[in-house]
């Protein structure tokens, strides 16, 4: 059975916020943004600890199954293309059962949200797609799984990573800012029928 509105509203409005509710909503009428985040990878990562046993290590063609169990809607041999196309996606487990994911993309960025793709820079790498399952939620494994992230990619040689968050999803925000990442831009569009204005301006003058 499909979720009711009433219910959906809730859950979103719980999870991130009114505020983050509110642009949801907004974006539902052609005006979408996101805040864009960055953290420099030549600088100390922060020491964190989540509190269960956490195995990480990347994840294989393989475990699609437990990916799909565990984030739910995933269509079928979608895990498999995004590796194919060169995306990694680093895992958390406990106990054997995958309880985070996320993935990292270079070359350019996929802003679903926006219907857009961002080149990125040499050196940059895009952290997207995280998921904690509900049950595993409040033991600090998404930050640590990020810090751990941004650790192997600088070992390979890499600059910078950068993030997408909706605006006024403050748990999101918080969890970045422990991994170190801040805000730097807002990217956004304007979108009526088939006209559409794509706009990204700096941190420093966005009223968010």
């Amino acid at each position: 059975m499909s979720e009711s509105f009433p219910r959906r509203v809730w859950r979103v409005a719980r999870h991130e916020g009114w505020r983050s509710f509110f642009v949801r909503s907004v974006a539902a009428f052609g005006y979408r943004r996101l805040i864009l985040l960055q953290r420099s990878l030549n600088e100390p990562f922060p020491e964190l600890r989540a509190s269960l046993p956490l195995v990480i290590d990347w994840l294989d063609s393989e475990a699609e199954a437990d990916y799909k169990e565990l984030v739910y809607g995933t269509p079928d041999g979608k895990v498999a293309d995004r590796l194919q196309q060169g995306d990694r996606c680093l895992t958390a487990r406990v106990d054997g059962k995958l309880a985070a994911v996320m993935w990292a993309s270079t070359g350019s960025a996929r802003l679903g949200f926006l219907d857009l793709r961002m080149p990125l820079e040499p050196g940059d790498v895009y952290l997207n797609g995280a998921f904690t399952s509900p049950a595993f939620r409040g033991h600090s494994i998404a930050p640590v799984l990020s810090v751990e992230m941004l650790r192997r990619f600088h070992e390979s040689g890499f600059q910078r990573a950068v993030r997408a968050t909706v605006p006024g999803n403050e748990p999101a925000l918080r969890a970045h800012a422990k991994a170190g990442f801040a805000p730097y831009a807002v990217i956004g569009r304007f979108k009526l029928g088939s006209w559409r204005r794509d706009f990204c301006r700096p941190w420093k003058t966005a009223k968010e």
